[in-house]
């Protein structure tokens, strides 16, 4: 009998200890540790940096590598940037809330950019299409690719989702508009989107149709996916985009899977990757999907600080190599 409490006693405290190693210490592999690994009550300690990681937490794991250069330098974490595509070119544009400056830059590998123009003031750090032949913004817009800028009559709206070289739809709270003439005029597709009112989201245009993603309206941040063929009827794809596999324990992926405080740093559309959704989070964690509705999570090799509490717009690809821009850090991935 006694043999079988000292055996009992014994056992609870190996599931206490166990237990206690889980959650309490953050069971993630520093390709860089601090500290020895040979110290059990380190986070990166031998213990949960093997036993834990390789054992209980067989999950997928994302190699990320960080690059310092931006032409954004040190900025407000509510700083927006909002890019736009013209093959092979993507352009970005980047607003500086603090002095309402807005750079618009070149970007062709996802490290290397200039200038295009001059700086300007905008107000609105959420529209901007770069159509053919013009660039627009909420408030101005460029004929020369930036050299000079002329006022525009105010487009409102959160997010231009631009469909092809002259029309957009415009993303805003309690409406759609759109634009077929390269934000010359718009007119008002609907007042009333099946979508709940926000102020922000992601957005973009891909296989015939326009997504958004999440925002935050008074109640705090929205997490929801929806898809429209014409701007005028939204249909809601889930509620809540979070993962479905993957994931492990006490990691990155477990951290987004309700928290309404982690922020979305992107949503990209892949057409020559085996997943075809992707969403990206402050902690560069990865969401992946084909229809938007089942996900499955990756975990970074790193840690990561973005410097963002938002639904922001900060993610592009090109090709098969996903850009993150945060602040002050920034990182890729390839996909495949």
């Amino acid at each position: 009998m006694n043999h079988f409490k000292r055996f009992r006693n014994v056992s609870l405290y190996n599931v206490v200890f166990i237990f206690f190693l889980i959650f309490f210490l953050h069971c993630r592999v520093n390709p860089n540790p601090k500290g020895s690994l040979l110290d059990p009550l380190s986070q990166e300690g031998i213990i949960p940096s093997l036993l834990l990681n390789d054992f209980i937490n067989n999950v997928s794991i994302r190699n990320w590598t960080t690059f310092v250069f931006s032409p954004f330098g040190t900025t407000d974490p509510t700083d927006s940037v909002v890019f736009d595509q013209i093959s092979p070119t993507i352009y970005a544009i980047y607003i500086r809330n603090s002095n309402l400056q807005t750079g618009l830059y070149s970007i062709t590998g996802g490290t290397t950019y200039y200038q295009l123009g001059v700086l300007i003031n905008n107000t609105n750090t959420n529209i901007f299409g770069a159509f053919t032949g013009r660039f627009q913004l909420s408030n101005y817009n460029s004929l020369d690719n930036g050299l000079n800028w002329n006022s525009s009559v105010t487009i409102p709206g959160f997010c231009m989702v631009k469909y092809n070289g002259t029309s957009a739809y415009i993303l805003g709270d309690g409406f759609v508009n759109r634009t077929t003439d390269s934000g010359v005029s718009t007119n008002t597709l609907t007042s009333s989107p099946a979508y709940p009112s926000r102020t922000s989201g992601s957005c973009l245009f891909a296989n015939g149709k326009a997504y958004l993603l999440g925002g935050k309206n008074g109640s705090g941040y929205l997490f929801d996916f929806w898809e429209s063929t014409d701007g005028i009827n939204w249909a809601l794809i889930t509620e809540r985009v979070k993962q479905t596999s993957g994931g492990g324990i006490n990691r990155p992926c477990n951290n987004i899977q309700y928290s309404n405080d982690i922020s979305v740093l992107g949503l990209v559309y892949s057409t020559v990757t085996t997943y075809k959704f992707y969403v990206i989070f402050n902690n560069l964690s990865l969401l992946q999907s084909n229809d938007g509705k089942t996900w499955t999570c990756s975990n970074p090799n790193i840690n990561f600080y973005s410097g963002f509490n938002s639904i922001a717009n900060r993610a592009i690809l090109i090709g098969k190599r996903l850009y993150v821009y945060g602040q002050p850090e920034n990182a890729y991935t390839d996909l495949e």
